[in-house]
């Protein structure tokens, strides 16, 4: 027999979080890029600068001129913010990978 809990009541309920309502095609558009990216950035990390970085780093622009052409500077920021979040110690990092590869698509800064 389990052990009931005695202390679930004494903590106060936690509010409601109150996310920002993104369109679900612009928030399929940013799972689809993150989850790309995130393997590429990382991958563009471990390897020393050569010829595999440079068409690491072209698909990397690809997939933010897929971002933009999905939602705009929306969408680009979004999976931005996400990509650099995935891991926080090597989040500046990341955001210079990605806005050295997305320069000229649109300004972004993290």
């Amino acid at each position: 027999m389990k052990r009931p809990r005695t202390t679930g009541h004494l903590a106060e309920p936690r509010p409601p979080r109150a996310a920002p309502a993104a369109e679900p095609e612009q928030s399929a558009a940013v799972d689809a890029a993150v989850t790309a990216l995130l393997s590429l950035v990382a991958a563009v990390e471990t390897q020393p600068a050569g010829p595999a970085t440079k068409a690491y780093r072209a698909a990397i622009r690809r997939k933010g001129e897929e971002a933009v052409a999905s939602g705009g500077s929306e969408v680009l920021k979004a999976v931005l913010r996400r990509v650099c979040d995935a891991a926080p110690d090597r989040a500046d990092r990341r955001g210079r990978i990605l806005t050295e590869a997305w320069t000229g698509l649109i300004d972004v800064r993290p």
